[in-house]
């Protein structure tokens, strides 16, 4: 076979379209948009066309050539028996040179289709070059523009999965504040009720105290009035007795005072009152030798137990005055407390409304660095719609812990009996607070709040 013929042509053709066909293979299995894929299938779709075109010339030449051939060889064969036959005749040169200008002709058309299909096949490839080329072009430059903007969508994901990432740690940062404030208002919501549950119990003794001291006062009154008036009785008696000394029988004043003496009841009204004894110096008379005694000494003994008794109703006027006090100042500081809450409670609710009355920002990041939950018209009217929420509590509880040193000077002074002192009723004994004192310590306090 000569070179330059199809068939040595047809396999590097084969092989160049089968490396174009790879290179678009390829490509567009690199491709990720299903459009793109699907133009790149039809151009492969269009080479594999183009393939089959070229394979069936290729074998249609390859058929006429083997044709030839066969014509060649029956031609040749033909001229072999025409020389076995005809060898000495003279009209064989003849015939040899027409078979051989025959296939000469024939071998110059074979080459003129070769050249011919060659050119064909060179123009197809190049047209086929530049078409792929250029396809290949446009369709890179779709895929940089694809490959731009699937990275900035990816930027765009990663920035926002940042963002919430960080809106996930400021949630829990706050689900454990919130936490741990939760179990100290907690243990402080129970001390609290553990410490009104002891100043209930505190005013309840009190005021079982004080209503004790109204009947022992009611008391000391009737005694004092029945005193009183044995006292006139007696002092009636004895000027009775000076008028008409001489109708008087001998034995009968001694005998009358000392039955109105021993008449007398004999009290003890606790730590602040006198029992009804003689002193040291006196001696109780005796009803034998009573007839002995002036009426002088009657008088200044009755006296002396009207003053003893006088200075004893004093003394239980001062007491129930203190017990009246400590009852007014124990429920002026009730009162007291009650508007500093109440104050509390105003100003954090203040606090609140004018936080949740400023615009709120788009971004949960302040200016400062911090994450703030942004607030919405829900949050709000939920704050409104709750008595106390999270923040007012919390703003309640500092306000209140500012002012522990009035509550705690209060109770230490008020009720000393906790902290260690003698056994003793403070309002009784003189050790409850006065109005001055209650006064400079609520001053302290607020003054150094």
């Amino acid at each position: 076979m000569q070179p330059g013929t199809p068939e040595d042509n047809a396999p590097k053709f084969r092989s160049k379209i089968l490396g174009l066909s790879a290179v678009s293979e390829q490509n567009a299995a690199m491709s990720l948009d299903r459009e793109e894929t699907t133009e790149l299938h039809d151009a492969k779709d269009a080479i594999i066309q183009l393939e089959q075109e070229l394979t069936r010339r290729q074998e249609s030449y390859v058929r006429r050539e083997r044709q030839y051939k066969v014509r060649i060889s029956e031609l040749e064969s033909q001229l072999t028996e025409s020389r076995a036959k005809k060898t000495k005749e003279s009209s064989v040169d003849a015939s040899l040179d027409g078979l051989r200008q025959m296939h000469r002709s024939i071998m110059e058309s074979v080459e003129q289709v070769q050249e011919r299909t060659s050119k064909i096949l060179q123009e197809q490839e190049k047209d086929l070059l530049r078409a792929f080329r250029a396809r290949l072009y446009s369709v890179q430059e779709e895929l940089e523009s694809e490959k731009n903007k699937t990275d900035d969508g990816a930027s765009a994901w990663i920035e926002k999965s940042k963002q919430l990432e960080t809106e996930v740690e400021w949630t829990k940062e706050l689900a454990d504040r919130l936490d741990r404030l939760n179990q100290s208002l907690t243990r402080e919501n129970q001390r609290l009720k553990t410490q009104f549950t002891t100043q209930e119990n505190d005013r309840e003794f009190l005021v079982k105290q004080l209503v004790a001291v109204k009947k022992d006062n009611v008391r000391l009154r009737n005694e004092y009035d029945a005193l009183k008036r044995q006292a006139d009785a007696l002092k009636d008696e004895v000027d009775h007795s000076q008028r008409q000394p001489a109708q008087v029988p001998p034995g009968t004043p001694g005998t009358a005072l000392s039955a109105s003496t021993s008449a007398l009841p004999k009290m003890f009204f606790g730590n602040s009152s006198l029992p009804h004894t003689p002193g040291p110096g006196q001696q109780r008379p005796n009803t034998a030798t009573g007839a002995g005694m002036g009426a002088s000494d009657a008088d200044n003994r009755y006296k002396e137990i009207i003053k003893r008794l006088k200075r004893l109703l004093e003394t239980e006027r001062k007491n129930l005055q203190q017990v009246r006090g400590a009852y007014k100042m124990e429920l002026q500081n009730r009162t007291e407390l009650e508007i500093i809450l109440k104050e509390c409670i105003q100003d954090v609710r203040a606090e609140i409304t004018n936080h949740t009355a400023l615009p709120s920002v788009s971004s949960p990041t302040t200016s400062a660095g911090g994450l703030r939950r942004p607030e919405t018209a829900s949050t709000m009217t939920l704050l409104e719609g709750v008595r106390l929420s999270a923040v007012e509590r919390q703003r309640l509880i500092e306000k209140l812990l500012a002012k522990e040193r009035l509550l705690s000077l209060l109770t230490s002074r008020a009720f000393p009996i906790r902290n260690g002192k003698p056994v003793g009723d403070p309002l009784l004994t003189g050790d409850a607070l006065t109005p001055e004192e209650m006064a400079k310590i609520y001053s302290e306090v607020t003054s150094s709040s």
